[in-house]
């Protein structure tokens, strides 16, 4: 955990509604691709987000110093969607939107079966490190500003002058490689591989 979490947190506890709304903005994006690869309705994932959102602030006084806001987050979403799964009124309205029950039933195996630990996290954050590390320069660039700066493509290819087609040979090349590096991992890093 870096020192910014840990003033996040801190705040966080003692009801900073600025710092809670700096976590909501930070992992909003990555919690609703995890959840919408298991509840592929987009109307429901964001209703499993806010109910993520609105647990975290309901236990913030709960919260550990040490406690590792991503694991807890998509703990937190994981037993959401689970909860949902499981319940017979919510897979109604699943199957309203044509989601088969086979489909749900591998959903909901495979998400009882991912690991939301904090070692798990530490470990994806050292393979995404070291993947962007082996990345050409310029790609680099253009991934982070891509990914992580949730920057468009346009933009993009303004701020380091180059073209359009340019970034997304770049994102493409990005793509493929951090697919390989996280394959073992990719529900949780779902937000990378966003198009």
């Amino acid at each position: 955990m870096n020192e910014n979490e840990q003033q996040l947190i801190d705040r966080l506890k003692n009801s900073d509604e600025i710092a809670f709304k700096v976590i909501y903005n930070n992992y909003f994006s990555r919690l609703y691709y995890f959840i919408f690869e298991f509840i592929p309705v987009k109307d429901l994932t964001e209703n499993i987000v806010q109910d993520t959102f609105f647990t975290l602030w309901n236990k913030r006084k709960e919260l550990k110093d040490n406690t590792n806001l991503i694991s807890f987050l998509y703990t937190v979403a994981k037993n959401n969607c689970l909860y949902r799964l499981r319940d017979n009124r919510y897979r109604q309205k699943l199957f309203s939107n044509s989601i088969d029950s086979r489909e749900l039933e591998l959903n909901f195996e495979t998400l009882n079966t991912i690991d939301t630990s904090v070692f798990t996290f530490r470990e994806l954050e050292q393979i995404i490190e070291k993947t962007l590390e082996e990345l050409p320069l310029q790609c680099r660039k253009v991934f982070e500003l891509s990914r992580f700066k949730e920057m468009k493509n346009r933009e993009i290819a303004e701020e380091l002058n180059i073209s359009v087609k340019t970034v997304e040979g770049h994102i493409s090349k990005g793509l493929k490689i951090f697919r390989i590096a996280l394959k073992d991992y990719l529900p949780l890093v779902a937000y990378l591989f966003v198009v």
